[in-house]
Formats: C-alpha cells, structure tokens, sequence
C-alpha cells in the first residue's frame, strides 16, 4: 500500500506539473501564407467562392490518395459546406461563415481527431494590386488546455502545405485564363452600317496598344456627345503586311446615323457596305488572336461555295470587354473575314 501511495502522489505532481507548465503556453496559433497572383480578384473569389473547384488544387489530394470528398446541397456563398473521410488522416467538415465578394472569405474546419474535433477559422484575403491579386490563405485558433503544446507547432505543419496549396491554385488559375476556344459560324449576311472610327498606321506588333488607345478615345467621343451606337466596338483592317511587320486599320463604333464631325478632329464616319463573310468566335483572351485569325482563314480557305474575298477588309468585332469581363477565359470576339461566291467551271 506505501508503494502504491507513494506512486500516486508522484501522479499527482507530475498532473500538477504538467498543468502549470500547460498554464505557461499559449495555446492560440495563427498561420498564414500569401502568393502573388497574375488575375483580377474577381476571378480569383470566383475560384475560392466554390468548394467543388478545390479539387483542382487543394494539396491534401496529393498527399492522401484515400481522400473522398462529399458536397452539400450549396457549394458556394454562405452557408456552403463539404465534407471528407479518409483512411490516413480521419476527416473533417468545412463550411463557409461569411463573404466578402471579392475581398475575404471566412469559413470553419472541424478536423476529426482520436480526441474529438478539433475546430480552426480559415480566412481568405484579397488584395487588388497592379499586377493582379495578393492572395492570403490562414488558418487560427485556439488549442484546448491539455493540447496546448501543439499550438507552436501548427506553424511548421500548417505553413509548407498553405505554400504548396497556393502555388498549385496559382497553376490552375492561369492554366484556365488561357483555355480558349474558336467557332466557325459560316457564312453570314453582315447588314453593315454607319460607323465612327479613327484610323492609324502602326506595327503589327503594337496593334493591340494602340487599338485599346483608340477605342477609348472613339468612346469618350461617344459618351461625352450621347451618340446612339447599334453595336459593339470593332476594328477594321485595311492593310496587313506580315512581310514587313506594318498595318494599317481603323477603330470603330457603329452608329445609327452619319455624324459630321468637326474640321478639326480626327474622328470620322465611314460606311460599311452590306456583304458577305466568313465568322468565326474566340472566346478567350486576346493573347489567343493570332492563332484565332489562323483557324479563321482557315476556315474561310475551306467553304465549299465560297471564296476569300482579297479585295475587302476582314474586321473584328469586341463583344465584350475586359473592363466588365475581369476573367480573360470569357472575352468574345467575332470575326469577320469578307468572301464571294465562288465562280462555277465554265463561267
């Protein structure tokens, strides 16, 4: 019986000791990572905002190959919830506590642990910058008592797997702004039109330059005079000499009526005869227009009654813009490349 009082009262001063040394800790931890991000914060709350897009990037996925994931009925917003199990690690739930469209997302994981759950705050952060997004990731909470001690080293398990899941979000982000597709449409009847427009002179290679310039100058125009236009703005190629890397086109907005405007300006209105043309759509960024030009052509080259038309002026029409369409994956733009009948043997 001494002995076994005497090992109790050891007991008793070790709990003792180990709760003071508990009551020395801070169990509170609050991890963090941040990464640049080439894309508007739009497209990247977009991302964030849907717990079915995280399978495409989420870290754990490659770490765990047991990793079975269930969604709730709402996968997105408020409220939005999934859940998982797996073999190595137990499992967990997540749902999201509030949004912030654009700037934060604050949500709860509830981790199953042989101790019970084990809960944490993940928030979001989104910072608009320059070049795009600065995106924050973390994760904080507050350990219970007797686990106090693993708060100081959440920062070593947590930290490397917010880098890792950062990076890989990075990857597929700019892996779906550039998917882009080209449609061919045929031949289509373009009823043409009133247009004003200014015209320039400039190297293929800063056409997309001095077109964005121009678009915004035609626009103001527009605006500040409460001109009618019937349609979005396109530009008009007059000359194009791969040879020498030259070009010569025009930037324009229909219109519904002829405007004369004065002496001293530069803007102009034209007319565009009604005609025949071979359409073809990008979706996508504007990074993807030569090669959407090339299928174009292509596409034209094939027509079986049709020819090319060399003589006329092949345009483009910007159904969108990047101004109101922040993802570069679902900009619109048509176009036209003009064609004739073809001429039947013996004609």
């Amino acid at each position: 019986m001494k002995i076994l009082k005497i090992i109790f009262i050891f007991l008793l001063i070790l709990i003792v000791l180990g709760a003071l040394y508990l009551g020395t800790l801070d169990g509170n931890y609050d991890v963090s990572r941040s990464r640049s991000i080439n894309a508007d914060p739009v497209v990247v709350y977009n991302d964030l905002n849907d717990y079915k897009n995280w399978k495409d990037w989420g870290p754990w996925f490659e770490e765990d190959s047991t990793l079975m994931v269930a969604y709730e009925n709402k996968t997105a917003g408020d409220e939005a919830g999934y859940s998982w199990t797996s073999d190595k690690d137990g499992g967990g739930r997540m749902r999201t506590l509030r949004t912030d469209p654009s700037k934060r997302l604050d949500q709860e994981i509830i981790f199953n642990t042989p101790f019970g759950e084990m809960h944490s705050d993940v928030y979001w952060i989104l910072e608009k910058t320059e070049k795009g997004t600065d995106l924050t990731w973390g994760i904080k909470g507050e350990m219970p008592f007797l686990y106090r001690f693993m708060a100081s080293k959440m920062e070593t398990q947590m930290g490397p797997m917010q880098e890792r899941g950062l990076q890989l979000f990075d990857e597929n982000i700019q892996r779906k702004l550039r998917v882009f597709s080209v449609d061919h449409m045929g031949v289509v009847d373009y009823s043409g039109g009133f247009y004003l427009y200014l015209s320039t002179a400039s190297k293929i290679s800063e056409i997309e330059l001095k077109s964005s310039q121009m678009r915004r100058k035609v626009e103001e125009f527009v605006e500040s005079n409460k001109i009618r236009v019937t349609g979005s703005p396109f530009t008009l190629y007059h000359k194009f000499d791969e040879e020498n890397g030259t070009s010569m086109f025009s930037v324009a907005y229909p219109i519904a009526e002829r405007i004369i405007t004065e002496k001293e300006s530069d803007l102009l209105t034209g007319f565009m005869e009604r005609g025949k043309y071979s359409k073809s759509v990008l979706k996508g960024s504007y990074e993807n227009a030569t090669s959407a030009w090339q299928e174009a052509y292509g596409a034209a080259e094939d027509l079986s009654d049709y020819t090319i038309l060399h003589t006329g002026e092949p345009f483009e029409v910007f159904v969108n813009n990047p101004d109101t369409t922040p993802n570069p994956a679902e900009l619109i733009t048509e176009i036209y490349i003009p064609v004739q009948l073809r001429a039947r043997k013996g004609e």
